[in-house]
Formats: C-alpha cells, structure tokens, sequence
C-alpha cells in the first residue's frame, strides 16, 4: 500500500505513474471482459505504455536505492509470475497465455542488467545514456535483424501456435 500522496511536482513520480497504470488495468480489464475488439489497437497502446512505465520505475528504484540483491530480484519474479504459473497449472495453459507477465519479467531482467553491470556509470554524465543505447542497438537486434537471436533468446516458447496465445 502506498503512503498518501504528498505535494510532489516531480515528472512522472511514482503516485502519477501508479494511478495512470491502475487506470490502464481498467481500461485491460473492459476491453477483456466485453470483447470490445474495436478497441484493440489502442489497448496495444495502451500496454506499450504500461511497460515502458513498470520500466521507468524498476530504473528508478535501480537508480535511487542500488539494491541489486538476490532477495530484491527474487520478490520481484515471484510478485510478476507466481499467480500466472499457478493459474498455467491449474488450468492447464500456456504461460505465453499470459502474455503481459513473461513481457514484464523480461523488461524487468533487461532494466536488471543494464542497471547492474557497470553500475558506476549509472551516476556519470554519459554513462547511462551509454548504457540505454547499447540495450536499444540490443532489442533491434534480437528483434529487428535476422540472425537467429529471436530463435536462440526463445527456445523455451513452443514453436506452434496457441490457442487464446
């Protein structure tokens, strides 16, 4: 639970982007429940959004807090996966069903690693930006240039295509 909001006039501080973020599962949940497919390409927006957010405050806690613990990284995969694997074995269904989980887990580890390794540089002029642009030149070769990244990095994910996936 977070404390209650005090007069804050930072960007994008942390009570902005949680009520934009709680707003935007709302709008998640609407748009799943009512099948309102006319929707569709603002929801993709939409979830755009919110990860580039749950980013922006794994970057920042990285940045304010320096807490690269086991225990730190392990309370955020359980919190991102714990209730998705439980529902995959319950009910019988793909983790890639839940799309927006391995999404999550995957940023968080990408934020994880660029924050972490070399994390002096976190606090230099350039070095951050340094970093965010390796990671950037990083994603569009994995997703965008055909070299076989995509196929390496996803081994785990299942090669035919799923139902509701």
């Amino acid at each position: 639970c977070l404390p209650p909001p005090h007069p804050n006039y930072e960007v994008l501080n942390r009570h902005q982007t949680e009520e934009w973020k709680g707003w935007m599962q709302f709008l998640f949940l609407l748009y799943h429940y009512y099948h309102a497919m006319e929707f569709y390409n603002l929801i993709r927006i939409l979830i755009t959004a919110y990860v580039w957010m749950t980013g922006f405050g794994n970057l920042s806690f990285f940045y304010i807090k320096n807490d690269y613990s086991v225990v730190r990284v392990l309370q955020m995969l359980w919190r991102l996966n714990f209730l998705v694997v439980l529902l995959t074995w319950t009910h019988g269904t793909s983790y890639v069903l839940y799309y927006i989980c391995p999404l999550h887990t995957a940023y968080f580890g990408m934020t994880l690693a660029v924050m972490r390794i070399g994390k002096a540089w976190n606090y230099t002029r350039y070095g951050l930006r340094l970093k965010l642009g390796v990671c950037a030149v990083c994603i569009y070769a994995v997703w965008d240039v055909n070299l076989g990244l995509f196929k390496l990095l996803h081994l785990w994910l299942p090669g035919t295509p799923q139902v509701g996936a």
